[in-house]
């Protein structure tokens, strides 16, 4: 009887601590999901700075200087922000394998439906539309564009092609994909850590090694590996569930990453060809971590009204396609405007009013027709492996204003 009475008792010790990790892991999943519109005005100023230097690439010195790169820098923090919110959703379906037994196959298959569903839909419909208009950089390369290898046929070619050069960010995402969910969800927790950093750190030796050794500087810039430490120094703030309160240290965190990215633009004008030039990434990444860190938490005063601007957010909640779509857009502009309204693209503030106002049209279009519906039936599609989606647990008043918040959190 006191052997039963011990097996007893050791098996209900056993389940009250399942009960608290699994009590530990629901409460992570709340505070992870909660929605936090300053990341679509952090979106927003991403995917403005990259539709201004392409839009504006012909001007010199318009709308700022040309040592200043928008887009490079841009598309720099589009990569921490991807690192961060894929690992902290990796590291809440991991928490839900362990507290609800969900099998591993499960969990990554529905990662890679979620993903796909994300990405997929707005990317075939430009393809299928440039396709149709005979546009020449798709024309020959839509094998490259369909199996997301865009960034490997642009570093093979080591020349940008016209109209889907942008689809290298995109194809490097969709790559990081592939493998990031089997290293966020087997690994031990306690080498987690050290293995984010060691990627990260690989990134950093890619480009050594093409400086070293003369490797052609589009090749560097658009292979995944060059990519790696932009995207792990996201992740591993998504792992570590990293958010920096408001303090009286925030000017000065205001300064650091200010100089930071100052530094970058200053280093990125210098000859690729020297080793410093190597800097210009992790510069540019260790500043967005901080600043993806405070937006976590959330902004006080002016920064926080400005980042929750409705226009801001719409277009943050917009902004893979406004990435996707601008290149079609100005394409399209260039080449059937009518001969009597050239004028509009000739003056360079006009272009970008009207590329800008026209590449939001269809971003819109495409968000209200084609991605939104297709993410709520992922977000049905994916939660029993991978938990409800954040629209799930909504707010009587955010649901009036009818978003998809699951969408805020992963796109």
């Amino acid at each position: 009887m006191a052997g039963v009475s011990y097996l007893g008792w050791g098996q209900a010790a056993a389940d009250r601590e399942r009960a608290a990790v699994s009590e530990k892991a629901l409460v992570r999943d709340r505070a992870s999901e909660s929605y936090q519109p300053q990341f679509d005005g952090l979106r927003a100023l991403a995917v403005i700075t990259v539709m201004v230097d392409h839009f504006s690439a012909d001007v010199p010195n318009f709308p700022l200087p040309d040592w200043i790169h928008l887009g490079a820098t841009g598309v720099r923090l589009f990569l921490v922000l991807s690192g961060y919110f894929i690992t902290a959703s990796l590291r809440r379906a991991r928490d839900r394998m362990e507290v609800s037994e969900v099998s591993f196959g499960k969990t990554i298959g529905a990662f890679y439906w979620r993903r796909y569903l994300r990405i997929a839909p707005a990317y075939f419909v430009f393809s299928t539309i440039a396709i149709a208009l005979g546009l020449d950089g798709i024309r020959y390369n839509w094998p490259w564009v369909f199996t997301g290898t865009v960034n490997w046929m642009i570093a093979s070619a080591n020349q940008w092609p016209m109209t889907i050069s942008h689809l290298w960010s995109v194809c490097v995402q969709e790559q990081f994909y592939l493998f990031w969910p089997l290293l966020i969800l087997l690994l031990p927790k306690r080498w987690m850590l050290p293995a984010i950093i060691s990627v990260a750190v690989v990134g950093v030796a890619f480009r050594i090694g093409c400086v070293i050794f003369s490797a052609p500087l589009i090749a560097r810039w658009v292979l995944p590996f060059g990519s790696l430490d932009s995207l792990a120094a996201g992740a591993a703030l998504g792992w570590c569930g990293g958010r920096l309160r408001a303090s009286g240290g925030g000017w000065l965190l205001a300064w650091i990453c200010l100089s930071m990215l100052t530094l970058a633009a200053v280093l990125r004008t210098t000859d690729p060809t020297q080793l410093k030039s190597v800097l210009v990434e992790p510069l540019e990444a260790g500043a967005f971590v901080i600043l993806v860190a405070r937006t976590a938490t959330g902004f006080d005063g002016f920064a926080a009204r400005f980042l929750t601007l409705p226009g801001l957010v719409f277009a943050g909640r917009i902004s893979y396609g406004l990435y996707i779509y601008h290149a079609l857009v100005a394409i399209v502009f260039n080449r059937w405007l009518p001969s009597s309204l050239r004028f509009v693209i000739a003056i360079p503030s006009l272009r970008l009013m009207v590329f800008g106002m026209a590449t939001v049209a269809v971003a819109a279009v495409s968000w209200c027709l084609v991605e939104q519906p297709i993410n709520r039936f992922r977000s049905r599609m994916t939660r029993p492996s991978l938990g409800p989606a954040p629209s799930d647990n909504e707010s009587v008043d955010s649901q009036l204003v009818g978003w998809n918040r699951e969408v805020a959190q992963e796109s």
